[in-house]
């Protein structure tokens, strides 16, 4: 009511007033009563009853406050600065703004300048008011727990949306590449068809031995749209960050997001970048360890075997002709055995006829090392070898193993760690006895104090090698015990090359970790599950030795 009195008095028929209204998503609860609607309502029955003719209105909805940057206020700021208006009318001075430094700015430095008058209906504010001392010392604080309310609300809505995250719903606004939102439940992900085939293609051709820059002229060739282009034609109104012009091509960055994204192997993987406060919109990257990653959230486009391989493969220091699309089968691969680096291939004529060979980098640089130059066609005949006689050996493993699963455990191995244990158990208690023994030697005078030191720490260090021992052969039971090929997913995927007879990019990446040459009469091949692959050929030899 004072500040309907205070225009009373005050000439209205000059003002070139404004409304000015806003709400975003951080007025929670109040939304409703903060709505558009009723801000306007408010503003023009407060015009029309101080004889405020016309009012020209700005709308900002759907903007927050904590900062100016709104396309309705700074267009009100042009006109302000052109003259057009000189007072604005607002249901209360949140509605301008929340952010307390720069809200403190505009009414007590830039508004003035411009010689604009700020009326707020709900906070009894009139800048043209002067004589009001509870504004110069109300509104500063008003102010301050606006700026304090938003920061607040900021806090909630970002540890809401983290308890979405951790729980794996899907809080983006648009789905990846290959998954859309289900209809039924926006913070699910379900599979797009028509995407996903894409996704695999790419994931395949890059399994084949595409480069990156590669699959990008395939996909081109195709005409298959850019993943920005397709959400357009399903009608998205999609706007993206890496998008460089309106008919954006694919590119070498658009394909590596794709091969890189965990997503697509049922994951759901966020929180990859943050703001760096409620103020700035800006957003930081976040380390990768602390991304928040909930597996088998959605259907898999990607199986996990095949996006690991992938991932090792982009890992590779490997190189492609400029003229060609596709990578060497053993490129990134082959490793020098004294230095570590990689081998890197190169073509040599002679009598019209080419000639391929691999050598070291770190020798060609001068920088120590040997050539160990060999040539591709031994390199090739021995990789391709070494997998055929390692997946005989697999497969006949497999099958002796799965024949014996239908017999008791210990008679395919464990009975022979069995007896091994035993007769640990028996040695330990052995020595335990004697030292015994040793002890009362001592008190009886059979042997000094230091013969017994002596003798006693020999004893001790028997036993302590007998315990390893013994914890080491449980290790063993216990895997053995547990073992069930069938549950191996990677022994089936080496088995589908079973019959293999010529490398290819496909093969060697899905096999083989490293081939690291010695020389020319000494390669070895490091598979993948290595280890894994060793224990089941040792369970299978161990099975036809108690066959035996």
């Amino acid at each position: 009511m004072a500040l309907e009195a205070a225009l009373s008095f005050k000439n209205t028929k000059d003002l070139k007033a404004c409304g000015y209204f806003r709400l975003s998503r951080e007025d929670g609860d109040k939304a409703e009563s903060d709505s558009i609607k009723n801000q306007k309502i408010m503003v023009r029955d407060f015009a029309e009853r101080n004889g405020i003719a016309h009012i020209e209105e700005y709308v900002d909805d759907g903007f927050t406050g904590t900062n100016f940057n709104r396309p309705s206020f700074l267009r009100l700021w042009e006109d302000i600065k052109a003259g057009k208006i000189n007072c604005i009318i607002v249901k209360d001075l949140s509605r301008l703004g929340r952010n307390y430094i720069e809200m403190g700015k505009y009414l007590t430095q830039w508004f003035p300048q411009f010689g604009v008058r700020i009326i707020a209906i709900n906070d009894n504010y009139d800048s043209l008011d002067e004589q009001n001392i509870s504004n110069q010392i109300i509104v500063p604080f008003k102010n301050l727990i606006n700026d304090a309310y938003c920061r607040d609300m900021s806090i909630k809505v970002r540890s809401q949306l983290d308890m979405k995250r951790r729980n794996g719903k899907f809080i983006g606004s648009f789905a990846v590449y290959g998954y859309e939102k289900d209809v039924n439940d926006h913070n699910k992900l379900v599979i797009d068809e028509t995407a996903a085939k894409v996704v695999e293609m790419i994931f395949n051709m890059k399994l084949d031995g595409y480069s990156t820059l590669g699959i990008v002229r395939k996909l081109t060739e195709l005409g298959i749209p850019t993943p920005l282009e397709y959400k357009r034609l399903c009608g998205k109104n999609f706007n993206s960050g890496f998008r460089s012009k309106l008919d954006s091509d694919w590119s070498v960055t658009s394909v590596n997001r794709i091969l890189r994204n965990e997503t697509y192997t049922g994951t759901m993987v966020q929180g990859k970048h943050r703001k760096i406060n409620y103020k700035v919109k800006k957003s930081i990257d976040v380390s990768r360890q602390d991304w928040i990653r909930v597996e088998n959230t959605h259907d898999a486009i990607v199986p996990k075997e095949l996006f690991d391989v992938v991932q090792k493969l982009m890992e590779k220091d490997t190189r492609v002709s400029p003229k060609e699309d596709s990578i060497y089968a053993l490129s990134g691969l082959v490793k020098c055995a004294d230095c570590g680096q990689n081998l890197v291939r190169r073509m040599t004529s002679k009598n019209d006829k080419c000639y391929y060979y691999y050598y070291c980098t770190t020798y060609k640089y001068h920088k120590g090392c040997t050539s160990h130059n060999i040539s591709e066609k031994v390199l090739y005949d021995t990789v391709l070898s070494s997998i055929q006689c390692t997946l005989s050996f697999l497969s006949k493993a497999v099958e002796l193993i799965t024949s014996m699963e239908s017999r008791p455990h210990d008679k395919i191995g464990i009975d022979l760690l069995n007896r091994q244990m035993e007769g640990q158990v028996r040695e330990i208690e052995r020595y335990s006895d004697l030292k015994v023994k040793l002890y009362m030697d001592m008190t009886d005078g059979v042997i000094s104090k230091d013969e017994f030191k002596d003798i006693n720490a020999t004893f001790t260090a028997k036993i302590d090698r007998l315990n390893a021992s013994l914890r080491e052969n449980e290790k063993k039971k216990e895997k053995k015990l547990s073992l069930n090929v069938n549950e191996i997913p990677w022994i089936h995927e080496f088995l589908e090359y079973r019959n293999v007879t010529e490398l290819d990019r496909r093969v060697t990446v899905s096999l083989i970790e490293s081939v690291v040459v010695y020389d020319k009469d000494r390669i070895e091949v490091n598979f993948h599950h290595m280890e894994e692959l060793k224990e089941i050929l040792a369970v299978a030899d161990e099975i036809l030795e108690v066959g035996a």
